[in-house]
């Protein structure tokens, strides 16, 4: 495991107190691209899963980091193709 988190940066991973600099780092050093890889690499998501959406969220904001949305390929097809598991709760009425 890493050394204690910095007090400034965000606790991620509860059962393991894992920060969230802590697994970005893992993941821009590793290349990892699976939940399972950022666990084996810090331990963060090996406990209760609950910071599974967010250690998800940082690999795809890792591997699509250079990526403008506009040279997307679903963007560039005619508009988004998936809509996100919450759009149906944030959707204006």
């Amino acid at each position: 495991m890493d050394s204690p988190p910095n007090p400034d940066e965000e606790i991620i991973c509860q059962c393991f107190q894992v920060s969230d600099e802590t697994i970005k780092n893992h993941i821009k050093e590793g290349n990892l691209k699976e939940i399972e890889e950022v666990t084996e690499a810090c331990g963060a998501g090996g406990g209760c899963q609950s910071c599974h959406m967010l250690i998800q969220l940082f690999i795809d904001q890792h591997h699509n980091k250079d990526k403008p949305l506009e040279d997307k390929k679903e963007v560039n097809e005619g508009g988004v193709k998936k809509r996100g598991i919450f759009s149906k709760l944030f959707q204006r009425y």
